[in-house]
């Protein structure tokens, strides 16, 4: 290009021209997210404007540049990543999207604090971009950063008939509907791998290979990905407990799972004397084979009394595989200081319940559970 080109990537009332950018990525291995937040940016780009960008670990000579980072200094980029000290874009799954267009060639920064706010400020950029075919820019000035209000943030996909949906889908949607999801901050997905066997005729693959597919994109996303489990039956119900436990075994087994939510009512009916040591069993199975997954129990439809068993257990055994809490309106029942409490908004909230810090940890499960007929991606 000319020099009078490279003005012209500024023209149009200070629009930053990105037709012919380079992604620019940190050369190595890349975290999972991060690595995905690049090609995702691409691939979005060029479904609606035509326009395919190169992706290269090597700062261009010339040319406008997406640079897309996780962290502070980048050897060979040769020049300071706008990441302020005590910025949001320096606190968990933090980003900061700034645009310098009065550089020789403008660059559009993608600082993330962690490999999840770079794929969370690629998903920003792609909400802020205009664009038509063969055309793509960025208004300037543009300097956004910010960070998730609460660590836990996800949605709730069930591939199965109740959903009046999902169950049609393919894992191309499901992956794009997971996409879209991140240009918003979800970094979690709750599946519901076995509630619910009614058969349905529009199912493109079987539930397995979906739970397994499923957990698969959660984690080229860097995304956590979540167990639904409730317990249906009796848990004295020694072959169906046992059941259970085989087919999270064989789940454990398919892909990464980081937690199990395990709801004690809504579905389910059983006391806290059947549940602690069902989860302690299911533990067993889960923990050589997924580590750092964890499980967090719903107080649905347990009773004062049954809810005070469940802390003075959690006191007493201290369990490494315990989580927390899961709590709405109706069962927000004061807690130990050592017991961490996630809330469960209405699905009319615009916000959740107040979350409990505590020693354990803290988190909120943010999550939202849509009714009704959900449309497909297309």
């Amino acid at each position: 290009m000319l020099e009078g080109e490279a003005r012209a990537q500024t023209g149009r009332a200070g629009r930053i021209d990105l037709r012919r950018a380079t992604v620019v990525v940190r050369p190595g291995d890349l975290p999972n997210a991060e690595r995905t937040a690049a090609a995702m940016l691409v691939d979005e780009i060029a479904n609606r404007s035509g326009l395919r960008l190169p992706i290269s670990t090597i700062w261009p000579a010339s040319g406008p540049v997406i640079a897309i980072t996780s962290e502070r200094q980048v050897a060979g980029w040769k020049r300071p990543i706008p990441v302020r000290p005590g910025g949001a874009e320096a606190r968990a799954e933090g980003y900061r999207l700034l645009a310098e267009p009065a550089a020789a060639w403008p660059v559009v920064w993608i600082a993330g604090a962690d490999a999840r706010g770079a794929l969370f400020g690629a998903g920003r950029l792609l909400r802020e971009l205009d664009w038509s075919q063969g055309d793509l820019w960025l208004g300037a000035p543009a300097d956004i950063a910010t960070a998730p209000a609460y660590p836990i943030r996800g949605h709730q996909l069930g591939y199965r008939a109740q959903a009046n949906s999902y169950d049609a889908w393919d894992v191309a949607q499901f992956e794009k509907y997971i996409r879209e999801l991140t240009f918003f901050g979800a970094n979690s997905i709750e599946g519901i791998p076995f509630q619910d066997a009614r058969p349905t005729p529009v199912m493109k693959v079987g539930r397995r290979q979906m739970n397994k597919a499923i957990g698969e994109i959660c984690h080229r996303y860097g995304l956590d990905y979540w167990l639904w489990l409730p317990a249906e039956f009796d848990l004295n119900a020694v072959a169906e407990r046992t059941k259970l436990l085989d087919r999270c075994e064989e789940l454990f087994r398919d892909c990464p799972v980081a937690g199990i939510f395990f709801p004690g009512g809504d579905p389910g009916n059983n006391p806290p004397e059947l549940v602690l040591p069902f989860l302690e069993d299911l533990s067993r199975r889960m923990l050589p084979l997924q580590p750092s997954a964890r499980i967090w129990i719903s107080l649905q439809w347990f009773n004062a009394t049954q809810i005070d068993f469940i802390y003075r257990y959690i006191e007493r055994a201290a369990p490494t595989w315990f989580a927390g809490l899961v709590a709405g309106r109706s069962n927000a029942a004061a807690s130990p200081e050592t017991v961490p409490v996630a809330a469960i908004p209405r699905p009319d909230a615009q916000q959740a319940l107040p979350i409990r810090s505590s020693a354990v940890g803290s988190g909120i499960r943010a999550y939202t559970r849509p009714r009704g007929r959900q449309p497909a991606p297309g």
